[in-house]
């Protein structure tokens, strides 16, 4: 499916933060639950921004759409991989740090991505949920 406007940028957003896999009992305070509970945020307030700008704006150009879509994308797979370092048949820790690293590039990507995304609405005059 394509995604061709902010407002689908922004319900890929939402979609993203309503399906995060909560965290394993007993980790609340761990890194996984810290980037999870980071990713959902940031997804909401991205997502609801998004919807907001659209209603106001329309569809809007790919240039300004596509930041939200890469947002989705990229926090979509630190969940995933959230899920693969946490649950796994057979220990192994040289695939586990691996899949750390990937993770720890990815939420760099996220932050930048939601810098970029944050700015954008805030020059816009969207309002940003708390």
């Amino acid at each position: 499916m394509k995604h061709n406007s902010m407002d689908d940028a922004g319900c890929c957003l939402l979609s993203v933060a309503w399906n995060i896999a909560p965290p394993a009992a007993g980790l609340p305070d761990s890194r996984r639950g810290a980037l999870r509970c980071t990713v959902e945020s940031v997804c909401r307030t991205a997502g609801h921004g998004a919807r907001d700008w659209a209603a106001r704006n329309g569809a809007g150009r790919e240039a300004e759409y596509r930041p939200f879509l890469q947002l989705a994308d990229v926090a979509y797979e630190i969940t995933t991989l959230l899920l693969l370092v946490e649950d796994f048949l057979v220990p192994d820790l040289e695939r586990e740090h691996r899949r750390w690293a990937e993770i720890e590039e990815l939420a760099s990507r996220l932050t930048e991505l939601a810098d970029w995304t944050s700015a954008f609405l805030s020059r816009s005059g969207s309002a940003l949920p708390a």
